[in-house]
């Protein structure tokens, strides 16, 4: 009995750390991004196409520019969605069948997180 439950155990164990790299695990590992578009061509990383990782590496760059170039308005940018998405989900708390509404907060949740995620990446002390 005692043999079959290590085994479980270790089975479990196995399983739960095979952890798949999506594109949130990306934008907040820039690092680990840089590492998967080096080895692209090669090799295949996991949950992702190179082409997905190409896109996600693009957009990163563009708002590390945006970041760079005028700090303020990119600061700016970041307070105006989360306003937005306050006001959107006080909306949806009202109307509670909107899908278009549910559509619409989420792509701007995912905007707010790639913005957060390139500034820890550039202005953290960690960076």
């Amino acid at each position: 009995m005692n043999k079959y439950l290590v085994i479980i155990l270790i089975t479990l164990g196995l399983v739960s750390c095979q952890f798949k790299k999506d594109e949130s695990y990306y934008r907040s590992h820039p690092s680990e991004l840089q590492n998967a578009l080096k080895l692209c061509p090669g090799t295949q990383p996991d949950g992702l196409s190179c082409q997905q990782l190409e896109a996600i590496g693009r957009r990163m760059n563009g708002l590390a520019y945006q970041l760079q170039y005028n700090p303020q308005e990119f600061g700016n940018k970041i307070l105006a969605l989360q306003q937005v998405i306050a006001n959107q989900q006080r909306e949806i708390q009202s109307k509670k069948d909107n899908a278009e509404l549910q559509d619409s907060l989420k792509r701007n949740q995912e905007d707010l997180a790639y913005y957060l995620a390139v500034v820890k990446w550039l202005e953290s002390p960690e960076s």
